[in-house]
């Protein structure tokens, strides 16, 4: 290595980056699970699932989950062992999971009871820990500020997936201007709770829906930027999408295009970030593929 520059986060010099994260950090990214980390999963049920058994096409699909490949290359890019996660919108357990067998300390919100519920059963039966409040994301009352070093989240998609219908969950909203205002909070919250310098990262995606093309990760960007995070850089995720196939038809009619992609958006808080307690990973830890 011919140059040496300053590091936001240390990692061994002598060492290819692609051995030491299982990824080259490229601005476009497509990941493959790898099987390891199928305990980050739980079976989904009935109450979950997003079309019938005897639907016409795509039968039995449940709700969407965050890919462990995905997961796994965020946790350990952007952050070290014995970092703090704050993820407001738990979701199904797979963030909760591998960051907590990284050797991170995850703090999660998850507002659906169901989803809270069997979470908790899915961390008993595999022997992990990470911390999950049922509460509401948008809020975290539950975090400290200035206590988190990254948080880290994929949001929901307004009522693209409706989930358990409670008090403040985002898919019941009224409409998407709304839905925005509670993504607003959730930010405003975001940087209260980050530690100077700590890192953001949201998965995120546009879609359309009968009130036209939803521009969801423009939307994001703004936000976080309005409240003063430093942009830091944005990665597009290639999707395998099951509904790619059966709109081809319908997009060419429209002149448009069905959405096989969302994007890793990072923003950083202003200040350095204080690695105190924190440990860098080891390259054998660091196989995303078997």
């Amino acid at each position: 290595m011919s140059k040496k520059y300053k590091k936001i986060m240390p990692f061994e010099d002598n060492t290819k980056v692609l051995l030491q994260f299982g990824q080259l950090p490229l601005s476009v990214m497509e990941f493959t699970n790898d099987s390891k980390w199928s305990c980050a999963y739980f079976e989904q049920d009935k109450e979950e699932q997003r079309r019938s058994d005897d639907s016409k096409y795509l039968a039995g699909l449940g709700m969407s989950e965050f890919s462990s490949a995905v997961c796994e290359f965020i946790v350990k890019y952007w952050t070290m062992k014995g970092a703090t996660i704050v993820d407001p919108f738990a979701g199904r357990a797979t963030r909760a999971v591998i960051s907590n067998k990284l050797e991170r300390k995850y703090f999660g919100y998850e507002i659906s009871p169901h989803t809270y519920n069997r979470s908790i059963l899915h961390f008993a039966k595999i022997g992990v820990q990470p911390t999950l409040f049922l509460e509401d994301g948008c809020e975290m009352l539950k975090t400290k500020n200035e206590s988190a070093h990254a948080c880290i989240t994929c949001p929901p998609y307004w009522n693209l997936e409706e989930y358990e219908s409670v008090d403040n969950q985002l898919s019941d909203v009224k409409d998407y201007s709304s839905f925005l205002c509670k993504i607003s909070q959730c930010i405003e919250r975001t940087y209260e709770i980050l530690k100077p310098g700590g890192f953001v990262c949201w998965v995120v995606g546009d879609w359309r829906d009968s009130g036209g093309y939803r521009m969801f990760t423009n939307d994001v960007i703004n936000r976080f930027r309005g409240r003063g995070f430093i942009p830091h850089d944005t990665v597009i995720l290639r999707n395998n999408s099951p509904f790619a196939a059966f709109q081809a038809y319908k997009c060419a009619c429209k002149r448009i295009t069905s959405k096989i992609h969302e994007t890793i958006v990072v923003f950083r808080k202003e200040g350095e970030l204080d690695l105190t307690g924190l440990i860098k990973d080891t390259i054998k830890e660091n196989k995303f593929f078997s």
